[in-house]
């Protein structure tokens, strides 16, 4: 069995995978403060709720953009799973060729995401992950990846509103009752939901021209759900594509 896990800033998503199917996956704060133990605790305790024992998982893949997390995962496989983990980079063996200007500055994330796409879907492809940060990750039909773009994800930007605006204040990412807000709330529901489609949108056509305008787009994280029925663009949303891209890149390993 493998056990998958993705570390972000905001969230951390483990998921088990048993004869290339995913069981379950489970999603949790990523606490920046957890220690081995508490780390150890989290994932038995996801395995007991499974049904399974520490014994019958014999491979664990981590994706981190959290260095310290990074380290706290890896001790806890070897401490509570007896397994050296494969951690994601640019360094392993992978399914597609990393074209970045420095492929070590590509997020495990990212890659795990371009893995999958590509696998998946084939290229050229556009993949958009709304998190902390909304990555757009951009693979050509040689399974290239090219790069993309960052922008702020909408949980982000409506935190930092409501800390740099003294009347501002922090309001759930959600579809406003309509785009002209008659209280301070629905204006800024407002701005930050219809704000986030017209960004993606426009950043999705300008990749799409520099690829030529017939590159598939599909979305992930776990805000793609609400956003994607008003894209002109985004096809589907895959909430575990990153999950499937490490299993896709430990399978990788084995192939080799």
């Amino acid at each position: 069995m493998l056990l998958a896990i993705d570390i972000g800033n905001s969230n951390t998503v483990v998921g088990a995978f048993d004869d290339g199917n995913l069981i379950n996956h489970f999603r949790l704060a990523s606490n920046h403060s957890f220690t081995v133990d508490e780390c150890g605790f989290f994932v038995l305790g996801l395995l007991e709720k499974l049904d399974l024992k520490p014994a019958q998982v014999d491979r664990v893949i981590i994706s981190s953009v959290v260095p310290r997390l990074t380290s706290v995962f890896h001790r806890m496989s070897g401490k509570y799973l007896e397994i050296e983990p494969l951690i994601v980079s640019c360094n392993i063996k992978l399914p597609i060729k990393i074209a970045y200007d420095d492929p070590s500055a590509v997020g495990a994330d990212r890659i795990a995401n371009a893995v999958a796409g590509f696998v998946k879907f084939g290229g050229p492809i556009i993949i958009v992950d709304y998190g902390t940060t909304t990555n757009f990750d951009v693979i050509n039909d040689l399974g290239k990846y090219l790069g993309g773009a960052i922008a702020p994800g909408p949980e982000t930007s409506a935190q930092e509103l409501a800390a740099r605006a003294a009347r501002l204040f922090e309001v759930t990412v959600e579809r406003p009752k309509s785009a002209v807000g008659r209280n301070t709330a629905d204006s800024i529901k407002s701005g930050l939901f219809y704000g986030t489609i017209g960004q993606v949108d426009y950043i999705i056509k300008l990749i799409r021209d520099e690829l030529g305008g017939d590159a598939r787009v599909i979305a992930t994280g776990g805000l793609a759900d609400q956003f994607i029925e008003h894209s002109r663009y985004i096809e589907s949303a895959h909430p575990t594509l990153t999950l499937e891209g490490l299993k896709i890149i430990a399978d990788y390993q084995l192939d080799q």
